[in-house]
């Protein structure tokens, strides 16, 4: 039964809008609906006028990932990271995560130069040095001259005997204790993974500038301890430094990341910039007599902070 609205009759619109009900009452129940695109809107691609640079690159980059066989020992450091990241923080990765997390703007591009080719197994260390086609004397290359154990990676960051890698992690402690957070030990999830690190209040809230300056100090401790071992083994020739020197340089990398924070927050533009009251947050728990620093001491220059020793 089709109802007709009264003062509607005769009109063309209602009419035919009476004529579709009536159509619909007499279908069966399980009409099938026509799901195909016709050829002249089946369009693949991207439209010319809507393409840009960034997304042009993204795809072709894409493209050729997906022809590209996984590497084994990417895939074996990626689950180090994801596992060791799930037992510090009770927060399982994916691998995009980590990935998009080397781009982060408190991870400098040296560093993060460092964790990819890190990830990737990429240095010429530890195993490397066992191909068939190297010599006896570069094949020793893979033992480590202090510890008499192959110079893995994992080696080099976490298990080197040589003065370096202990150090700058309890320099990193002792600093972070300022803080008043919980102490993460350092690992593959910590440490590659300290840009997606999670820190909460006790009622669950987020901390982002506690979560934001435990990026930078891991990150800038482990390069260091890259930085240090390659020093040591091919420019000093195995010559150890000092603890004095050591903790010099830890402090002085921290120093000059602070200020480097302070140069770029001055000269903050565009909504993804580091802001002022930003850098304030971050650096202020681990800064020298940071209760006595003038209001916009981030972006005076003549306002010399540093790094609260212990």
């Amino acid at each position: 039964m089709v109802l007709l609205m009264k003062g509607h009759n005769g009109h063309p619109g209602n009419e035919a809008a009476d004529r579709l009900a009536e159509e619909g009452t007499l279908k069966p129940p399980t009409d099938s609906l026509p799901l195909e695109i016709p050829p002249r809107y089946a369009i693949s691609g991207a439209k010319l006028q809507a393409i840009t640079q960034k997304l042009a690159y993204r795809a072709i980059r894409a493209r050729r990932n997906a022809q590209v066989d996984p590497r084994p020992r990417t895939e074996a450091n990626l689950d180090r990271i994801r596992s060791g990241f799930q037992d510090a923080f009770s927060v399982q990765l994916t691998d995009a995560a980590i990935w998009l997390s080397l781009r982060s703007k408190h991870v400098t591009r040296m560093a993060s130069q460092f964790m990819w080719m890190a990830i990737h197994d990429g240095y010429m260390v530890g195993t490397h040095w066992h191909r068939p086609n190297m010599s006896a004397e570069l094949q020793s290359r893979a033992i480590c001259a202090v510890c008499g154990e192959c110079e893995t990676l994992t080696h080099i960051i976490l298990e080197c005997e040589a003065k370096g890698q202990s150090i700058i992690w309890q320099l990193l402690k002792r600093t972070w204790a300022l803080t008043g957070a919980e102490w993460k030990e350092p690992c593959w999830g910590t440490t590659l993974g300290a840009a997606c690190a999670i820190f909460k209040t006790q009622d669950g809230q987020r901390k982002p500038a506690t979560e934001k300056l435990w990026c930078i100090l891991c990150t800038e401790a482990l390069h260091l301890i890259w930085k240090l071992r390659c020093e040591r083994v091919i420019q000093n020739e195995g010559k150890e430094f000092t603890e004095n020197e050591i903790a010099n340089r830890f402090y002085a990398s921290l120093d000059f990341r602070l200020n480097l924070d302070r140069r770029t927050a001055a000269i903050a533009k565009g909504k993804k910039s580091l802001r002022p009251h930003e850098v304030e947050k971050i650096w202020l728990p681990i800064i020298a007599d940071g209760c006595n620093l003038p209001p916009k001491w981030v972006v005076d220059n003549g306002v010399l902070v540093g790094i609260k020793r212990g």
